[in-house]
C-alpha cells in the first residue's frame, strides 16, 4: 500500500481531512510512522496488508469510497477488523494485537510510539490533551477551557 493510499484510506475510517492526516508541511512524519508498523513483518498477518489495498482499490474505483469501504472493507470480517485497528491507531496511537481472538476478553496492547500517542486524534476531538502531556503553563487547569466558557456575541 502506498503513503498516499493509506492517508486517503485513513481519510475515510477516521472522518479527518487529508490535510490534517498527511499535512503538506509534515514535520511529524505520522501517517508515514503508521504505514511503518503497518508493514513490519508480524504486526498484521501476512498478506492483510496486500487484502486491504486491492479493496481499497475497489473502494476508490467504485466512485465513493465512504461507500466502498463499507462494501469492501467493513463487509470483510478480517479486514474490518484491521480497519478498526487503523482507526484506533490514529485516534489513540495503540495497535491491539490482530493474532488475539476478540472472543478471549483481553488484548494484548501495544503504543506505537511516544509521538503517536501525544499526536493521537482523541484529544483534539475532546479538546483535551494527552494524559502527562501538556504545553500549557503550570496552573491552566484552574481556569475554564475557552470552548467551555463562550463569550456571549454583541
Amino acid at each position: 500500500m502506498t503513503l498516499n493510499d493509506f492517508a486517503n484510506l485513513s481519510v475515510v475510517l477516521t472522518g479527518y481531512p487529508l490535510s490534517t492526516i498527511l499535512p503538506q508541511l509534515d514535520t511529524q512524519h505520522q501517517a508515514e510512522e503508521f504505514l511503518e508498523f503497518l508493514q513490519t513483518p508480524g504486526n498484521v498477518p501476512a498478506g492483510e496488508m496486500d487484502n486491504l489495498a486491492a479493496a481499497w482499490q475497489k473502494a476508490t474505483a467504485s466512485g465513493d469510497p465512504v461507500q466502498g469501504v463499507k462494501t469492501y472493507i467493513m463487509a470483510d470480517v478480517t479486514l474490518a477488523r484491521l480497519a478498526q485497528n487503523i482507526i484506533m491507531l490514529w485516534y489513540l496511537g495503540v495497535w491491539y494485537d490482530l493474532a488475539t481472538p476478540l472472543t478471549t476478553g483481553s488484548f494484548a496492547i501495544q503504543v506505537i510510539s511516544g509521538k503517536a500517542y501525544k499526536n493521537g486524534l482523541a484529544w483534539g476531538t475532546m479538546g483535551a490533551h494527552p494524559m502527562g502531556y501538556s504545553e500549557e503553563n503550570f496552573g491552566y487547569w484552574n481556569t475554564v477551557p475557552p470552548f467551555l466558557n463562550p463569550q456571549p456575541s454583541n
